[in-house]
């Protein structure tokens, strides 16, 4: 297909934001326990996992609650010890406000654990062993994707570089700068984990160029000569994993490939902490690090939450104001607005944003000033993508390589006219696998009356040819019959012919 790219585009693109809302110590405070946590069944990929437990039973901290047989997806634990309460359709964190199925508990407050034991040893472990008990402890991706962490090791290919994302690139989350530094030793173990099960040759973990103590904590407590710490500059989007691999290794992942498929293996900082709790000391997922800032709240910082509280159980903590408020899950640039706080924490919730309500400023025309084509950071050409995404002429929109927009909304920030044209793009992506599914629907169809139309007429043929083929072979059976009467005739002839 025809693909239209900008040139020189791995050096081009990004944008540098600084922090609106900078911390002079980042700090990981503990947040008292939810008196009830909601703990929805929907994973990632849409499979729902099925409930092990019911109403009135009584769970303990770390205890498995629901499981699935897709071997894609994760065990989900109870963050607390309490009782069920309810197993029903709740509003979880999207956009959409859409409902799911989730498992209520309610605190006993006394935070009972499950009896657990963790793979000290993990080098006498199989890496198999050690990737299904991952899977069995809950844990996903972190950063935000939420993509299940073993998934990515299972009948894994030949795997040289384990990259270890620390960018953590969106301007006001410090969850993982705070992760770091307080957790630098859990940190490189769980890197060393990683490089057993995947064997690769070498890690890297990259980190940006602004978190000098994240980085000097781990340069210490690092002793591996496999393992490199890395310093990138500081520029939003650094941290997409095929921007991050081709400036790591300058390995270019087609659109259409994963960073599998050259030997690359990628993951989040936090995910790499949350292996070593659940390979060493046997913790499931349970908790997680939130930051929670934004120029609504008097004290920004980072709270480790345990999964299932409410945003509001988390806000309180950092001291919102009283004026109107608008909410944001997830970076200022790539999150989703929220519509309430009565939401449950999940895995993938790294940040919260509240920030006063402000009105957003009028749309106008394009005027084509082009610096939407030079901000964008995989080297797309925007504006024209507008054009035709903006028509519904998303073939078009194809040809100039819709599908690479990895939705970063650099092109949103600068655009002088204040177009939202990663909505028009996300709109025009849908839009054409709507037309895809549509179009793979009618030719299914086709084929399937082409074939049908291909049967009967093979029938029809068929069924001739047999007919003159038994018709034949009725002519041949009388004429043969024919020719046996005629020498039986003749045998009696003769033989009444020697009676006289």
């Amino acid at each position: 297909m025809f693909k239209k790219l900008r040139s020189s585009a791995s050096q081009l693109g990004g944008i540098v934001i600084a922090n609106p809302y900078p911390v002079d110590n980042v700090e990981i405070i503990p947040a008292p326990l939810p008196d009830k946590v909601v703990l929805p069944l929907q994973q990632r990929m849409g499979d729902e996992a099925i409930a092990c437990v019911k109403v009135g039973d009584k769970v303990l901290t770390g205890q498995v609650i629901a499981q699935t047989q897709d071997a894609f997806c994760v065990s989900i634990h109870a963050s607390i010890s309490g009782t069920v309460v309810a197993i029903d359709a709740q509003t979880i964190p999207h956009q959409s406000g859409l409902k799911s199925k989730c498992i209520t508990i309610k605190s006993d407050g006394k935070d009972e654990w499950i009896e657990h034991k963790g793979h000290a040893d993990f080098l006498y472990d199989s890496p198999q062993v050690l990737v299904d008990y991952i899977q069995q402890s809950g844990v996903v991706g972190l950063g935000g994707a939420g993509f299940p962490t073993h998934a990515k090791f299972n009948k894994i290919k030949p795997c040289h570089t384990l990259i270890i994302n620390a960018t953590e690139c969106e301007p006001g989350i410090m969850c993982d700068d705070a992760l770091m530094q307080h957790y630098a030793h859990e940190v490189i173990r769980g890197v060393e984990i990683l490089l057993h099960i995947s064997g690769a040759n070498q890690a890297i973990i990259a980190i940006e160029n602004d978190k000098q103590k994240a980085y000097q904590s781990l340069l210490t407590l690092n002793h591996n000569d496999k393992i490199n710490i890395v310093k990138i500059p500081t520029k939003y989007t650094s941290g997409a994993e095929k921007l991050l691999i081709k400036f790591l290794l300058d390995i270019e992942i087609p659109a259409n490939k994963f960073a599998v498929d050259e030997g690359v293996i990628c993951q989040n900082v936090a995910t790499t902490k949350a292996i070593f709790d659940a390979v060493i000391d046997g913790k499931p997922l349970i908790s997680r690090i939130v930051t929670v800032t934004g120029d609504g709240v008097t004290q920004p910082n980072n709270f480790e939450v345990r999964l299932g509280a409410s945003f509001a159980h988390i806000v309180a903590l950092a001291q919102p104001d009283n004026h109107p408020h608008d909410s944001r899950m997830g970076g200022m640039m790539m999150g989703v607005d929220v519509k309430t706080l009565e939401i449950p924490i999940c895995k993938v919730t790294n940040c919260i944003f509240i920030n006063h309500t402000k009105a957003k400023p009028s749309i106008q025309e394009c005027i084509r000033c082009g610096q939407c084509n030079q901000v964008c950071p995989v080297g797309l050409l925007p504006q024209q993508i507008y054009w035709y995404a903006k028509g519904e002429n998303t073939d078009k929109a194809m040809d100039y390589n819709l599908d690479s927009c990895i939705e970063c909304r650099c092109c949103d920030v600068v655009c002088p006219s204040h177009i939202p044209l990663t909505q028009y793009f996300s709109f025009a992506k849908a839009l054409h696998r709507q037309k895809t599914q549509g179009q793979k629907k009618v030719d299914i169809a086709r084929e399937r009356f082409e074939f049908r139309e291909y049967r009967l007429e093979r029938n029809k043929t068929e069924r001739a040819e047999m007919m003159a083929r038994k018709k034949e072979e009725l002519k041949q059976k009388m004429a043969d019959d024919k020719v046996q009467k005629d020498k039986i005739a003749q045998a009696m002839a003769r033989v009444g012919k020697n009676k006289k």
